[in-house]
């Protein structure tokens, strides 16, 4: 970010441009968003189909049995990304 400094009566005073804090402004925002987005990215029936190449009914079979933790949003069945690791740490340690 570019700064200015300006020496009057009043002392030393700093001066940021306003495009430059325009800049710092759009990368903040953009910054944030991909924060957002990596952090905690819900996953559907359909990526846990294709993650642990079973069918729909076993993902439903799973979720009734109380394996698997749903969040259901506008009518969505949506799964958080740490819940399936919870789940395949347990999995792991019953089949050995």
């Amino acid at each position: 970010m570019k700064r200015i400094f300006i020496m009057d009566d009043d002392g030393l005073k700093e001066y940021v441009p306003l495009e430059s804090l325009q800049k710092q402004k759009d990368s903040t925002i953009e910054k944030s968003h991909q924060d957002m987005s990596g952090e905690e990215e819900l996953l559907t029936i359909a990526d846990l189909v294709k993650k642990f190449k079973v069918t729909r009914p076993t993902i439903y079979a799973w979720m009734n049995k109380g394996l698997l933790n749903k969040i259901t949003i506008g009518g969505r069945v949506l799964f958080l990304p740490d819940d399936i690791n919870e789940l395949i740490k347990r999995m792991r340690t019953a089949s050995s």
